[in-house]
């Protein structure tokens, strides 16, 4: 069964910061175009017949040129997109994640096959594990010391005063007895 266009582009957009579907479907044009050099004529119809006549159109464009390495990838898809490296180093990652999400397995198993250097790009991520409750917080040991002191103390520093009766001398002169 062909892939629905609809569903492909709001994919895409969902993926990635495109502007809207136009732009999505732009930088799917442009990464199926530079994907294409990496697939025979066979497996191109094939590809073709997997996505439908309304998707299929950029596989028509270009010509088997032989394997096809990621860097590869990325430099055709900046060459028929026109624009940065990395807008179209991102761009081909999101569009080959939408197809990993869209095709059948056996036609994902079969693009995996055929384009070898690029299987990575075609793995769809594992859902993250929920996160955890969070732990409680066990109290810290209370602080005795005096930059553990607390607000409110019944004798606070500041009003501190040394004993009535004695000097700080005599309280020297006193500790020595």
């Amino acid at each position: 069964m062909p892939m629905n266009e609809d569903t492909l582009l709001g994919r895409l957009v969902e993926l990635a910061p495109f502007a809207d579907r136009g732009e999505a479907r732009r930088a799917f044009d442009a990464t199926l175009q530079a994907m294409r050099r990496g697939l025979n004529d066979d497996e191109a119809d094939w590809l073709a017949v997997a996505l439908g006549p309304a998707l299929s159109e950029p596989l028509l464009r270009q010509d088997y040129a032989g394997e096809l390495p990621r860097d590869e990838l990325y430099r055709w898809t900046k060459r028929y997109s026109k624009t940065r490296k990395s807008v179209a180093v991102e761009q081909a990652q999101v569009v080959c994640r939408a197809l990993a999400e869209l095709l059948q397995p056996a036609e994902l198993q079969r693009l995996q096959r055929h384009l070898p250097q690029l299987t990575s790009l075609f793995e769809v991520p594992e859902a993250d594990d929920p996160p955890s409750a969070p732990r409680q917080r066990r109290p810290d040991p209370p602080d005795h010391t005096l930059a553990g002191g607390r607000p409110g103390s019944t004798h606070p520093l500041s009003e501190a005063r040394p004993n009535e009766g004695r000097s700080i001398a005599g309280a020297r002169h006193g500790a020595g007895r």
